[in-house]
């Protein structure tokens, strides 16, 4: 074998180890996620991996953190919903929707505190150990028919501002968003449900009926005043007319008023209680 072979197949060897050994060492963070960088001499690296292709050593490990915002389902469909407290101690299976993500500056801290776990690890068997527990400190506040039905919104505004505090410090997680999406009773307590629907909306109606009597009752005594007011109003009115006319009616009006009935009809004169009226030539 020639010297020019063998310096042929030293490169090609060369190239191939070279090629194997960039493929082992290249990292690649996907979009939407950080690596934590942790090495077996040197510990866990201050500076991050963003998003995109770098060369690490062999040994080193990367583990990814999502910093974009994910989203965790424990939903009837996947098998996953589970049963919440409530102030009336009924207990009623829920299905779950939180959204999430690692928060960058946190992620080092928290890949130490928790051994060397990657995010998805962290969620799945941390997370999602405690979320049932914590979720159900806020909906033993409420009553079943609160979760089931009226008071939603403010339950999830809740569950929200609760877990976002719960998970800061001890997960470094940012909680966007947190819901009950459906309520799964079952049969018997679906009809207690169904019961204190109808109970309600009996109520409701009673009520609106009730309303509807004292609005009839108030109008009918407003218009009672009205036409009261306005009985007043015309006997005053016809009062101050015959007080004017009285105070019109002088000595000096009832003398003209003889003296035109004189020139219209001649003298007249009271005989025997009877008038007479004399004609004037």
């Amino acid at each position: 074998m020639t010297k020019g072979k063998i310096g042929g197949i030293t490169l090609g060897i060369a190239l191939a180890l070279g090629l194997i050994c960039t493929i082992i060492c290249v990292e690649r963070i996907p979009v939407g996620y950080e690596g934590v960088v942790y090495s077996m001499n040197g510990g866990v690296q201050e500076q991050t991996l963003t998003q995109g292709w770098h060369v690490v050593s062999p040994t080193k490990k990367v583990k990814e953190f999502t910093i974009a915002e994910e989203q965790l389902n424990l939903t009837k469909d996947n098998k996953e919903s589970f049963t919440v407290a409530t102030s009336d101690n009924a207990g009623i299976e829920i299905s779950f929707q939180m959204s999430y993500r690692f928060i960058s500056d946190r992620i080092v801290n928290t890949y130490q505190r928790f051994r060397g776990m990657d995010g998805d690890d962290i969620v799945n068997s941390r997370v999602c150990t405690v979320l049932k527990s914590k979720v159900s400190e806020v909906t033993a506040k409420y009553s079943m028919m609160e979760i089931y039905s009226s008071n939603r919104v403010e339950i999830n505004k809740e569950l929200t501002s609760y877990l976002s505090k719960e998970f800061l410090n001890t997960y470094g997680m940012e909680i966007t968003g947190a819901s009950i999406i459906d309520v799964h009773p079952d049969e018997q307590l679906q009809q207690t449900i169904n019961d204190r629907v109808t109970a309600l909306q009996k109520k409701q109606q009673a009520e609106a009926e009730q309303e509807t009597i004292k609005v009839e009752a108030e109008t009918k005594k407003i218009q009672a005043q009205a036409e009261a007011d306005a009985m007043i109003i015309k006997a005053k009115a016809e009062a101050e007319n015959y007080r004017i006319k009285s105070e019109a009616i002088t000595d000096n009006l009832l003398k003209k008023w003889e003296l035109d009935a004189r020139l219209q009809h001649g003298w007249v004169t009271i005989q025997g209680g009877t008038p007479i009226v004399n004609a004037e030539n």
